[in-house]
């Protein structure tokens, strides 16, 4: 019969205590990456908005730079949720 000692008890307290550290760790981050994407999104409309009737190229490399830093952020937010 395997007894589980105290020892290896208290081991894997603390592994689950690091682990569920860890997750409310990725949580955050991702929450805030979530909110990041969310404020570039509007930004990105906002400036949509602008250029209409405009040939700003100016506006127009924004768009495109935003548009850029957007989809990196969301294809880090699908890796970070699996």
């Amino acid at each position: 019969m395997n007894d589980i000692s105290s020892d290896d008890i208290f081991l894997l307290k603390q592994r689950l205590a690091e682990q569920e550290a860890l997750i409310h760790a990725l949580q955050e981050k991702l929450s805030n990456r979530e909110r990041e994407i969310d404020h570039l999104q509007a930004q990105l409309d906002k400036l949509r908005r602008m250029n209409v009737g405009s040939c700003s190229e100016k506006v127009s490399r924004r768009i495109a730079q935003m548009e850029a830093d957007l989809k990196a952020l969301q294809k880090e937010s699908d890796t970070l949720t699996g």
